[in-house]
């Protein structure tokens, strides 16, 4: 039986759940910053575990999709994001392992062009900027680039 902490901690951690998938490490900040005792948060884990509904492999492949349709970034910036919210580096390696970063910088390319303006020197440095700022490599920003203004 659960006394009434331990309820309070499963019952927020649900709650947070059912909003979107959260990594291990996103539940244990949200429920410390509702000042849940250590013990009640590892009792929650643990029944969340057994569960099955706390996996740090689920929410990453979620994060990466989710993040690729709304806001197309470059491996490394999803890779760091990853890290941040708890994943493990082997878990971020194994999601982004077959990430196809050259699409997904001309998405965003492409999404992003027709709000440029001026000559074509400034709208590719704009370009450019934009897309480092994502987080793709030079290469790849090089080849975009060559697609979205050879035309």
């Amino acid at each position: 039986m659960l006394d009434e902490a331990e309820k309070q901690a499963f019952d927020l951690a649900i709650r947070y759940l059912g909003n979107r998938e959260h990594s291990r490490k996103e539940i244990v900040t949200k429920l410390e910053k509702r000042n849940i005792s250590p013990g009640d948060i590892e009792k929650t884990l643990e029944r969340l575990d057994t569960l099955g509904l706390l996996d740090d492999r689920s929410f990453a492949v979620s994060f990466v999709g989710s993040r690729s349709r709304k806001k197309p970034s470059g491996r490394y910036k999803l890779r760091h994001e990853l890290l941040m919210k708890g994943v493990s580096e082997e878990i971020a390696d194994e999601v982004l392992g077959d990430f196809d970063n050259e699409a997904h910088c001309l998405s965003a390319a492409l999404k992003k062009l027709p709000l440029l303006k001026g000559d074509i020197y400034h709208r590719k440095r704009k370009m450019r900027a934009f897309l480092a700022s994502r987080g793709f490599d030079s290469g790849t920003i090089r080849t975009t680039l060559d697609k979205v203004f050879s035309a």
